[in-house]
């Protein structure tokens, strides 16, 4: 397993990842017809505006290629922290084999050496990766509610101070 920066080539792959995970983790938690919706190609497309604009991170493999991604961003949504984890997907078949730890261990090392101080990421509360963040050292400093489809979801937002 090897973690390394993202490059144009690995759209394709980050989409997958992206929408299998989506399909996999949020299906009961997100409503199915946003689900329903979801597409490699539109993801793709997604993924080549973000390639411009985000700090993405891939884990792959000599076997299956990239099958999880992670991404950053120089600005938080929340309150006064200077970096936000925007996504941190892994296919689930890979789940429990180290993957997050090392995409997350990446983003750290990413942000300290661009001089970020802090970083926050927001959670599906009914997510079991808030198991993970939590592992990680997060603090929740949150919950919202967010809208899906009309449909009311709780979100945990966390915490990293990183001095």
């Amino acid at each position: 397993m090897r973690v390394r920066k993202a490059r144009h080539e690995d759209v394709p792959a980050i989409a997958k990842v992206h929408v299998d995970a989506w399909l996999d983790t949020y299906r009961g938690l997100v409503p199915d017809a946003y689900l329903n919706r979801m597409s490699y190609e539109k993801r793709e497309r997604l993924w080549e505006k973000n390639m411009e604009t985000s700090h993405i991170f891939v884990v792959e493999d000599e076997v299956y290629g990239v099958f999880g991604f992670a991404t950053w961003e120089n600005r938080s949504s929340f309150g006064g922290y200077d970096s936000e984890l925007s996504s941190l997907y892994i296919q689930e078949k890979f789940h429990q084999l180290g993957a997050g730890s090392a995409l997350l261990s990446a983003v750290f090392r990413d942000i300290s050496e661009k001089r970020h101080h802090s970083m926050i990421v927001k959670v599906l509360s009914e997510n079991p990766a808030c198991k993970f963040y939590e592992a990680k050292g997060a603090v929740k400093v949150k919950e919202v509610t967010i809208t899906i489809e009309e449909e009311s979801l709780d979100e945990t937002i966390y915490a990293w101070e990183l001095i």
